[in-house]
């Protein structure tokens, strides 16, 4: 595939009501997801219509809570397996001890399956990611308290 024509395809995706194109062309593939919309501006209120507010102290937002610990990172974009083929027991699973350079999963980017090591030893106390999702580059996998 050259460059113009993923270019058109792009520009097709994101003038249509599709969310997602995959395409195969012999050993070339392309996946493409349409980003999420964002919601407009709301417009601002002429002065002339403006009422005083009265002042609102919201409770301030929940934030997730994250595991504390070390993330292992995604080191490329692709698809994660956490298991070495379907249907097998994951690499690991939360509270298994992990070795600094032990395979946690593998990321498979363009049609190579690129084993990805723990660069800590601790427990590991999250798995971040589902089976066979798309990551993206320092996208956290995993998380390890050591």
């Amino acid at each position: 595939m050259d460059t113009k024509m993923i270019e058109v395809l792009i520009k097709q995706l994101e003038q249509s009501s599709l969310h997602e194109l995959e395409l195969t062309l012999g050993e070339d593939s392309l996946h493409l997801v349409k980003a999420s919309p964002v919601a407009p501006a709301a417009p601002a209120a002429s002065p002339a219509n403006t009422v005083p507010a009265t002042p609102v102290n919201p409770a301030p937002a929940a934030k997730p809570e994250e595991p504390a610990g070390t993330a292992i990172k995604a080191p490329l974009v692709g698809i994660v397996y956490l298991a070495p083929k379907p249907g097998a027991d994951p690499y690991v699973k939360v509270g298994d001890h992990v070795k600094k350079g032990q395979v946690v999963c593998i990321i498979e980017s363009m049609k190579m399956m690129n084993e990805i090591k723990s660069t800590v030893t601790g427990t590991l106390k999250a798995v971040e990611v589902d089976n066979e999702s798309l990551v993206e580059y320092d996208q956290p996998l995993f998380t390890v308290e050591e």
